[in-house]
């Protein structure tokens, strides 16, 4: 079943027809969602509990609108890196905590598949990235022109109750974030995001995992730079080549290569799995944790405690048909 990136609804509709409650009412578990004020810089006032929804279909080619930026000088090209870039260029957003340290961060969207029908199929969509960068009051995110539909200038969104939106795995290093509150942003603005978003299909499963061992396998971090220094550092994606390995099968997942940059902790980690027919299986491996050395927050440990968070459905929410 071919996946497609969420939006929200252009007009605003009444909870029975299908969507979450507008802004300035109690969601499913949620806090009260205050409109964000005029000018260039949204903002989410306040905690928000961790709030899980469905997402609905995106209109027709939006997405595929949308074109990426050119890999910079050095970047690694080929077969692999290319449809990395394609796949999920416009998964990844970048962050950082506000005062009194920046603390720079690259989260990426993770579709939960929660149930499949004959005419639908219903996800909850998250944020996912390193625990350790979502433990302050205030964050910023920087929302990037081309995941915008219709695209907008460079903006930031930021919001209080930082930490208490987010749900942590210690055991993991990860932490995830519904989106509910991106949403509510881009309808304020009139506009709906336009990304890609880590699938069922794409993310890695225990079999992938485990066919992983000793041996180095060629991997690749998508994940968005801290350049320039001061406040407001340049925060472009970059594409970082590299090597996983289990060294012990019942251990972590291993990074060896380049020093992860400032602003890759949380990015997704991909690689490509040779299949008996010549082929190349392309798998989103789970999320980069930093260490010594850095380790990987595989998804055969990751998709079962998201989907843990998911409370027993009593109505529907948004729901994606074929």
């Amino acid at each position: 079943m071919p996946q497609t990136p969420p939006e929200t609804p252009k007009e605003p509709q009444s909870a029975s027809a299908g969507r979450p409650e507008s802004p300035g009412t109690a969601g499913a578990g949620g806090a009260e969602e205050p409109a964000a004020p005029a000018g260039g810089t949204g903002v989410a006032d306040g905690p928000t509990a961790p709030d899980t929804r469905d997402t609905p279909d995106a209109g027709p080619g939006d997405a595929d609108r949308v074109v990426l930026p050119e890999p910079g000088p050095g970047e690694p090209r080929g077969l692999v890196p290319d449809t990395i870039r394609q796949i999920a260029g416009r998964a990844t957003l970048p962050f950082h905590a506000t005062r009194p340290e920046l603390s720079f961060a690259t989260a990426f969207w993770y579709n939960d598949l929660i149930e499949t029908g004959g005419d639908h199929e219903v996800i909850r969509q998250y944020l996912v990235t390193a625990a350790h960068r979502t433990r302050y009051e205030t964050g910023q995110w920087t929302l990037r022109p081309e995941l915008a539909d219709p695209e907008q200038p460079v903006d930031e969104l930021v919001m209080g109750g930082f930490m208490k939106r987010w749900t942590a795995f210690p055991t993991l290093g990860v932490a995830v974030m519904p989106t509910v509150d991106m949403h509510l942003h881009a309808e304020r603005k009139s506009w709906r995001w336009a990304t890609q978003e880590i699938t069922e299909g794409l993310a890695a499963r225990a079999e992938d995992i485990a066919a992983i061992v000793a041996e180095p396998l060629p991997a690749y971090i998508l994940g968005h730079t801290a350049e320039g220094g001061g406040r407001r550092p340049a925060r472009h994606q970059h594409l970082l080549e590299g090597a996983v390995s289990r060294p012990d099968p019942e251990g972590r997942m291993q990074w060896s290569g380049p020093e992860l940059p400032d602003g890759f902790d949380g990015a997704p980690v991909f690689a490509a799995l040779e299949l008996p027919d010549e082929q190349l299986k392309l798998l989103c491996l789970g999320a980069i944790v930093p260490g010594g050395p850095p380790t990987v927050a595989t998804f055969d440990l990751l998709r079962p405690a998201v989907h843990a968070l998911a409370p027993p459905r009593t109505r529907h929410w948004w729901q994606r048909r074929r």
